[in-house]
């Protein structure tokens, strides 16, 4: 079976969203994140988000947050297409 490309899209339940995509990579699947609003500032979430960070997974947002790479809704929905699997969160 050859890898995967897996999106998580991420929205409510942004820390347990942040955990799960993390454990995706077990898999050695290729995970990116879409965060379609704003991130919350809770310590859950920041750490979660810290684990995201430092195994390099890609990170697309469609707010004005400066950590991450910025995509227009338009843009976002056609990179979309690009995956295997969608998840939303």
């Amino acid at each position: 079976m050859g890898q995967k490309k897996i999106a998580v899209m991420i929205r409510g339940r942004q820390s347990e969203a942040l955990r799960m995509s993390v454990g995706l990579t077990v898999l050695d699947d290729q995970v990116e994140i879409f965060i379609t609003e704003p991130l919350k500032d809770d310590p859950k979430t920041l750490t979660e988000l810290e684990g995201a960070m430092e195994l390099g997974l890609k990170i697309y947002t469609i707010t004005e947050d400066q950590r991450f790479q910025r995509l227009s809704l338009e843009e976002m929905a056609e990179k979309i297409l690009e995956y295997d699997h969608v998840i939303p969160y």
